[in-house]
């Protein structure tokens, strides 16, 4: 009987072996041809964020190292075999008090737990910055939609300057007005294919997929700016969930210092009587350990106070960024609407005044500006919005699961 013992312990080995390894391909060139058969679609705001968040590869990841960490989560019980050949006999011995959860596997178990609730926040945290970057898309996109290129009709400054109507100077004006505002119907087109080129990415769709923005509501709600908000921000929770895992593993490194012993039955192969063994560990130099763990607590506790006050000061900066492009916008509409109104004046003049193409040349190289003034104040306030709401903590968790 003794000589077929060793031949079950393989046996016992790949039974305690619950997970088989499972082959994967992830060649550039598969993950390549994955991304090919994705197309894309017309998306609202409320789409895009529902399919980011499951599609997303970097919330995919995000996604399966909290899966990891919760699987972690399961602290395993050692228990030791003995055989000896001499004796003919079996034993395993087993710690009772990491049995009950207690003592150094108690608190590894707790610093497991730990563990995955940070991945977890973490996990939160991506979703936070995923639809941040989402709704800042959509707000370009809407400000590329909305605006138009100047119109500054079809005079010809060529025959205007031969027919001796026009100056060199003021038909190169109107010249390069015209070609400002050619290159505004091109920045108009660039920041909308950015967005689009963006909403891509976030989706986890390849390039060549064909996608829509569909403008709804404001995808932005109302904030508060209050404390609170910045309180519950995602990244100020996993500070916390960091200094927790931190404390934990303290606890454990404190644990680990102290002896702990082992009891077990003693099996005759012989047929003797069954005899108790036991095993007493005293662990040695474990107080440097100890002591790493207190101060890696410390730093955690630090890394709150500073994610705090970055928090507070991301806020401040929101408040004003905010105000002011709404006023730089207010500022650049009013221009452009004076801009406007004097270039519809000076296009009037020009038919009927022969001294007037000078003015019309200047007025609409002034019209071309303040519409490129507009766009870049319209584009500057729609970033400024989201980002003040982000600052504050926009989107909360429970937001990010109704978009799920």
């Amino acid at each position: 009987m003794s000589a077929r013992l060793p031949s079950l312990l393989p046996g016992t080995l790949l039974f305690a072996a619950c997970v088989a390894y499972e082959g994967d391909d992830a060649s550039p060139e598969r993950i390549h041809d994955e991304l090919a058969e994705r197309v894309g679609g017309s998306y609202s705001f409320a789409d895009a964020a529902s399919l980011a968040l499951r599609q997303n590869p970097e919330l995919r990841a995000a996604e399966a190292r909290a899966r990891a960490a919760g699987a972690a989560a399961t602290v395993p019980l050692p228990i030791v075999g003995e055989w000896r050949g001499r004796n003919e006999a079996v034993g395993a011995m087993l710690d009772p008090i990491a049995l009950l959860g207690l003592g150094p596997r108690g608190a590894a178990m707790q610093a497991a737990d730990a563990q995955a609730a940070q991945a977890a926040t973490a996990l939160a945290v991506a979703r936070w910055r995923t639809l941040a970057e989402l709704a800042e898309v959509f707000r370009l996109h809407r400000v590329a939609e909305e605006l138009r290129p100047p119109e500054l009709g079809a005079l010809d400054a060529d025959a205007y300057e031969q027919a001796g109507l026009a100056s060199e100077v003021a038909a190169a004006m109107l010249r390069a007005a015209d070609a400002r505002a050619r290159a505004e119907q091109v920045e108009l087109d660039r920041l909308r294919d950015d967005q689009v080129a963006r909403l891509r990415h976030l989706l986890g769709l390849p390039d060549g997929a064909v996608v829509e923005l569909v403008h709804e509501a404001d995808p932005v709600g109302p904030i508060d700016g209050e404390l609170p908000e910045l309180l519950s921000r995602p990244d100020v929770t996993l500070a916390a969930a960091r200094f927790e895992v931190a404390d934990l593993e303290f606890r454990r490194a404190v644990a680990a210092q102290y002896p702990s012993f082992q009891l077990g039955p003693n099996v005759s192969l012989r047929g003797d009587p069954l005899r108790a063994m036991a095993m007493l560990n005293v662990p040695l130099g474990m107080q440097g350990l100890a002591e790493a763990a207190r101060e890696r607590r410390e730093a955690a506790r630090h890394d709150i106070e500073d994610v705090l006050l970055e928090a507070h000061r991301e806020a401040k900066v929101a408040d004003t960024a905010r105000l002011a492009a709404l006023a730089t916008d207010e500022t650049a509409q009013a221009m452009l609407a004076a801009r406007r109104a004097a270039f519809v004046a000076a296009s009037a003049a020009v038919e009927v005044e022969p001294d007037a193409f000078q003015r019309y040349a200047g007025a609409a190289g002034e019209y071309a500006e303040a519409a490129a003034e507009r766009r870049r104040a319209a584009a500057a306030l729609a970033v400024a919005d989201v980002r003040h709401a982000v600052a504050y903590g926009w989107p909360q968790p429970s937001q990010q699961e109704e978009n799920r």
